[in-house]
């Protein structure tokens, strides 16, 4: 997954850096799936592999349907499959996540 190409086939506003509520609402969904995952320190937070729990989103664009999504505030991240981290006080690895795009309140 390409998260740029994806980015870029989004109607971006505020410097390339949002989407707005309706745009969000009609390409994800939300699921019943949960995740544990860390945002690994780029949080301001989470530098011992901190993790956090949020439901998965799904999209419908073409070529994504398959990629993991969780919003946290008016963050959009993608899960990296390919990062895990592990929590120094658990011991447990968990997948990171990263910084997509924002969502604008409605």
């Amino acid at each position: 997954m390409n998260p740029y190409t994806l980015k870029m086939s989004l109607n971006l506003i505020d410097a390339n850096t949002a989407i707005t509520r309706e745009d969000f609402e009609s390409n994800f969904c939300k699921t019943a799936e949960r995740i544990t995952f860390t945002f690994n320190g780029w949080d301001g937070k989470s530098y011992s592999g901190e993790s956090r729990n949020a439901y998965v989103y799904r999209t419908t664009i073409k070529g994504y349907e398959n990629v993991r999504f969780v919003k946290v505030g008016k963050g959009l991240h993608y899960i990296d499959e390919d990062s895990s981290i592990i929590e120094k006080a658990t011991g447990i690895a968990h997948k990171e996540a990263e910084w997509l795009i924002d969502v604008k309140r409605a």
